[in-house]
Formats: structure tokens, C-alpha cells, sequence
């Protein structure tokens, strides 16, 4: 009697067990879904913390492949190709084209120049106003151009008031050390040794004095960011997790991203006092257009600036190409 009692319990656990596992799902429908994406940007240390993101698995729910690509043209041809998916680009980088309409919508800033590209000058300039009809170099399609520009424009001029060469960042620098300019649009470690060099020569005017304006920022595919904002919203949330984690352990942090550059710690945290790693805060103020030197007023004022000296080919609006919709969600 016994036996058979634990008989029938036994087929009566079986069938219940059974019962149950058809009613349950299985677990793997549970989980979310991994997507893969790409993000190009040339070799540049200001973009570290991506990297750091990636190696510290910061990127939740996300699969992202970093991809250098030297070139901005390169860049947006493989944007355009649909090899990337998201590439990284300042104000004026994104709008220097030749005829065709830059691809992408800016959607997170990253990082801002605070001091790394300038213009630094003879003893004989006082102030911009001076370059007019003086013999000037910086390198197009490159920040200390643009900041050349800036100036320029503050003081009612543009390159056609300079007599403008187009010279590589170093050789810039090297021209003007040996008297060959009166000024060099360069960036560090070039804009100080040309300064130093050049005896009574100074930095006239630099990225620190000019907020909001050399800000590099991750611009998304239009298919992207209509289809998967999501994606988009968890790119930010590593890119912000890789900035605090370097701000709660910067010596271990800097370790990884000096080398995924292939280049010493030391130099990287030298480059780092003259950059800035956007936070979360600064991307809420930076997306706000009621705010100073927002991305919207500045994305204007650049296409303008672009457009006077004939730099870009095909005009677009702030109101085209940049969105606050993933940061608003952090609000």
C-alpha cells in the first residue's frame, strides 16, 4: 500500500511539474535583446572615456564596436554607407562639406576644448584687428581654423582680410617659430611651444576664452534615432558612467584609456588639463536653448561663420541637426 501511494504521488508531481513548465515561457524570450552598434571617430584621446565605457562593460543592453577612421570625409562616407552608425564631430567639422548635407542628428556632447587649440601671435599684434593684411596659417577643417575664424568674425573680418596659408597644425607652428607669420592657428603641445620659442610672441586668444564653441559631440544615424532612441539613450548613460568612474578612480581609469591610445598616462593626463569630459549636468545645460552658449545658438553661429568664409557647402540648421530629446530624458 505504501508503494503504491508513493507511486500515484509521484505521477501526480510529474504531471503537475509538467503543467507548469508548459505555462511558463522560456527564459531566453525574457531577455532583452543585445543591439550591436558602431561608433567611428579619428584617433583622439578626447574621446577615452568610450573606450573605458566599452573595456568596464558600461554600455548596457548595447554592443559597441569603436572604429577609427582618420578622415572626416571617410568618416561620413561610411555614415552615409551605413558602416557606422554614430561618428563623433565638433560644431565646425560637422558643417565643413563639400555640397552634400552632413549625415547624422547630434545628440550627446562628449567633450570640449578648454585651451587646446588657439592662435597664438607676433609681439606686433595687439589684438585681432591687427591681422588684417598679415600673413596667418592654420589647418582647415581642424579647430584652431575655426577658432581663427571666430576672431576674425568678433572683429568684423574674414579669412579674405588675412593673408591666409593653408599649413599642416605643426608645420604652422614651426613656420611661425622661425618668423615666417605673424600668426599660427595650432594646438597643443604646439600652441605653447610656439610661444615659447618665438620671443615676445603670445597666445592670443585660445579655446578657454571661448565656451561652448570647440564641443565634440556623438552625431546618430536619422534612422537610429527615429527607430531605436533607446540605443541612443544607453550610449549616454555609459559615456556618463565611463566620466564618473574616471572621476572615482581616475588613476585606474587612466591607465586603460592610455592604452587603448597606445599612448604613456602621463601624456594622456597632461592633454586632460586642457579638455573637458562632459558630464551629465553639463549636456542638460548645453541641450537647454534658454541657456548661454547652448548647442543650438552655437551650431547656428558656426554655419554662419562657415558660410562667410565660404567653408561649407550645404547650410543646415541646428533645428535639423541637433536633438534634446535623449538628454531630456535625464531631466
Amino acid at each position: 500500500m505504501f508503494n503504491l501511494r508513493k507511486d500515484v504521488a509521484r505521477s501526480i508531481f510529474v504531471l503537475v511539474a509538467f503543467a507548469i513548465a508548459v505555462s511558463i515561457p522560456a527564459c531566453h524570450t525574457s531577455k532583452k535583446e543585445i543591439e550591436k552598434i558602431r561608433i567611428g571617430m579619428v584617433t583622439f584621446p578626447g574621446y577615452a572615456p568610450l573606450y573605458l565605457a566599452k573595456e568596464k562593460h558600461l554600455f548596457e543592453n548595447v554592443d559597441v564596436d569603436l572604429v577609427r577612421i582618420e578622415s572626416i570625409g571617410d568618416l561620413r562616407a561610411a555614415m552615409m554607407s551605413g558602416k557606422i552608425d554614430i561618428y563623433a564631430a565638433t560644431f565646425d567639422i560637422f558643417q565643413t562639406t563639400e555640397k552634400l548635407e552632413p549625415p547624422g542628428v547630434g545628440f550627446l556632447a562628449i567633450d570640449e576644448s578648454d585651451g587646446a587649440d588657439g592662435l597664438v601671435v607676433s609681439e606686433k599684434i595687439k589684438d585681432i584687428a591687427d591681422l588684417k593684411g598679415k600673413k596667418v596659417a592654420a589647418e582647415p577643417g581642424l579647430p584652431p581654423y575655426f577658432v581663427l575664424q571666430y576672431m576674425l568674425n568678433k572683429a568684423n573680418l574674414t579669412l579674405k582680410d588675412v593673408d591666409f596659408k593653408d599649413v599642416a597644425s605643426q608645420d604652422a607652428g614651426n613656420a611661425f617659430v622661425a618668423g615666417k607669420l605673424d600668426a599660427a592657428g595650432t594646438y597643443e603641445p604646439y600652441l605653447s611651444k610656439s610661444k615659447e620659442l618665438r620671443k615676445g610672441s603670445k597666445v592670443l586668444v585660445s579655446s578657454k576664452d571661448t565656451p561652448g564653441l570647440i564641443v565634440d559631440l556623438l552625431f546618430a544615424s536619422d534612422q537610429l534615432l527615429k527607430n531605436k532612441p533607446q540605443v541612443l539613450k544607453a550610449v549616454a548613460d555609459g559615456w556618463f558612467k565611463a566620466v564618473e568612474y574616471w572621476q572615482s578612480q581616475p588613476d585606474t581609469a587612466m591607465d586603460i584609456m592610455s592604452k587603448s591610445f597606445g599612448i604613456p598616462k602621463q601624456e594622456l593626463i597632461d592633454m586632460k588639463t586642457r579638455l573637458k569630459w562632459m558630464t551629465k549636468d553639463d549636456n542638460i545645460r548645453l541641450f537647454d536653448s534658454a541657456a548661454p552658449n547652448n548647442a543650438f545658438e552655437t551650431f547656428d553661429l558656426v554655419g554662419d561663420i562657415l558660410v562667410k568664409n565660404n567653408s561649407n557647402g550645404s547650410r543646415v540648421s541646428a533645428k535639423e541637426k541637433l536633438t534634446s530629446g535623449i538628454i531630456q530624458m535625464y531631466k
